[in-house]
């Protein structure tokens, strides 16, 4: 390895002796015969140079002065330069001018010679360690910054047809294109929610700070939704997507939101990197101990020196921002750390490019029967209107919520801050309040504070609604008293569900 190589240059037999003796002792020793081949040796990498100090005049020292004063900012390499027959080392020497220089008087003694060499070897490679980690923070920084702009041009990408589908509505577009344009309106905020959702994942992850509800779920029922979600797509983009499972179950313990998002990812991924006529398969199998689910898909497949990194966190940051497939190039990284959590792993092979995918997750198969295992979340039935106060500064969020509310029956009052939440909670006694945390003057944890010191009655539903949504944050709300935890932007269906399941009494 030339990092940890000694450079000799010396007059002759002197140079052979030296590199010889070094050689016995184990160092890796490069003769040299001229000062252009230890100039070309330095720039291939060297651990030291031993040179007899002679030979260091004029040009010779002028260019290795020019060579040390040109290296970066970790090296220093270091020198060792023996002197003259009966030279007086004791004085400052001319030759210390040069830097990280060692003089060895003659005759060499080999003790000497050796702890020198070895100090020096070991000087050296601590600073190929800090190259190697400047070098690992600059690539660090590079993939952040190409990470950052992938990330402004996937979020503008839906922000530009939710802005022109508002301009559209405000034309008084007849009743059938204000549903085209709802219908257009509504998959471009569930792009953004889910690139807000994929960096929220990443980071928890990374963080070490993800929860699983783990309980028995048939992978049959995850796959059979994820196809069903991701069919759209599917046919939109112009592909076949196949499923096969088994008919009898195959039951893991597992977080069942996860390993939907798991599966889910697995598709995106599928639908976004094959073309037009192109076919997706999704299987699900018992392989041993463990319940395999892969899918392979006719896409553009993956080149064999990308694979080790496809895991890794902004892989696809790689590619040219131009190009069409999209995504921020984390769902892999979230698949893999996520199949790790439930005791599982995650794998992908392809035989090269133009040659197709297969992402596989393999979890521990569970002994239970598929009676313990989750069956599919029922669509809530209809039940009578509920009082509702929503305390929420921002005037927009605040509005669309009441009206999705006051349309599906409900009574609802708005308040802009904490003090006429309070206030509007006293004249209205609501079955529910849905409160963001972030309020002017009080905010939503000291709003649910005085609510339950006023005596709240303990059917009414309190609802936190705030943009932090990591384990820090709801354990603030459930500290200070409310019921629920959802993190903006809610699924306005899923508070719905939340508010019906109210006491009528509760007032």
């Amino acid at each position: 390895m030339n990092d940890a190589r000694v450079v000799v240059w010396a007059p002759g037999r002197d140079g052979r002796l030296t590199c010889d003796v070094l050689r016995d002792r184990g160092f890796s020793c490069l003769l040299t015969r001229a000062w252009s081949d230890v100039l070309f040796a330095l720039h291939g990498g060297t651990g030291t140079l031993l040179v007899a100090g002679e030979l260091l005049t004029g040009d010779i020292y002028s260019s290795l002065e020019g060579f040390l004063t040109a290296q970066p900012a970790w090296s220093d390499l270091p020198i060792i330069v023996v002197g003259a027959d009966g030279e007086d080392l004791s004085a400052p020497h001319p030759l210390q001018a040069l830097g990280n220089v060692s003089l060895l008087p003659r005759p060499l003694v080999l003790p000497t010679l050796t702890s020198t060499v070895q100090a020096a070897l070991r000087a050296r490679a601590r600073q190929y360690q800090v190259r190697d980690l400047l070098w690992q923070r600059d690539e660090a920084a590079r993939r952040k910054d190409e990470f950052l702009a992938m990330l402004a041009h996937e979020l503008r990408n839906p922000l530009a047809p939710l802005r022109t589908g508002l301009q559209v509505l405000r034309l008084s577009p007849s009743a059938a294109m204000a549903e085209r344009m709802h219908h257009l309106m509504e998959r471009q905020l569930t792009n953004v929610t889910r690139l807000v959702d994929d960096l929220l994942d990443v980071s928890r992850l990374t963080r070490g700070v993800v929860t699983l509800k783990l309980r028995p779920v048939d992978v049959r029922d995850v796959v059979h939704q994820a196809c069903e979600a991701a069919s759209a797509a599917a046919r939109e983009t112009g592909l076949t997507l196949a499923r096969d499972v088994p008919q009898t179950p195959l039951v893991v313990m597992a977080d069942p939101v996860r390993l939907d998002q798991m599966v889910g990812n697995l598709l995106t991924n599928a639908i976004r990197f094959t073309q037009a006529g192109g076919r997706i398969d999704v299987r699900a199998e018992r392989t041993g101990g463990h319940v395999r689910v892969g899918v392979r898909d006719t896409g553009q497949g993956i080149a064999a020196s990308q694979l080790p990194r496809v895991f890794d966190l902004f892989a696809q940051s790689d590619r040219p921002i131009d190009r069409g497939q999209g995504g921020l190039g984390i769902g892999l990284t979230v698949v893999r750390s996520l199949a790790e959590l439930h005791g599982g792993a995650a794998s992908i092979a392809s035989e090269g490019e133009g040659r197709g995918t297969e992402a596989r997750i393999d979890l521990p198969l569970h002994a239970e029967t598929i009676e313990a295992a989750v069956t599919p979340a029922e669509v809530p039935h209809e039940v009578e209107g509920r009082r509702v106060v929503i305390i929420e500064d921002n005037a927009d969020a605040a509005e669309a919520l009441a009206v999705y509310l006051q349309r599906i029956g409900h009574d609802v009052t708005v308040a802009r801050d904490g003090r006429s939440g309070l206030d509007a909670v006293q004249r209205h006694r609501p079955h529910a309040i849905i409160c963001d945390i972030g309020l002017p003057e009080l905010d939503g944890y000291e709003v649910a504070r005085r609510l339950l010191a006023q005596g709240l009655p303990s059917q009414c539903l309190l609802i936190a609604v705030t943009g932090y949504g990591d384990v820090v944050g709801r354990a603030r709300t459930r500290a200070a008293g409310f019921s629920h935890h959802l993190t903006k932007p809610a699924d306005p269906a899923a508070l719905a569900r939340l508010i019906e399941g109210t006491d009528a009494a509760c007032a």
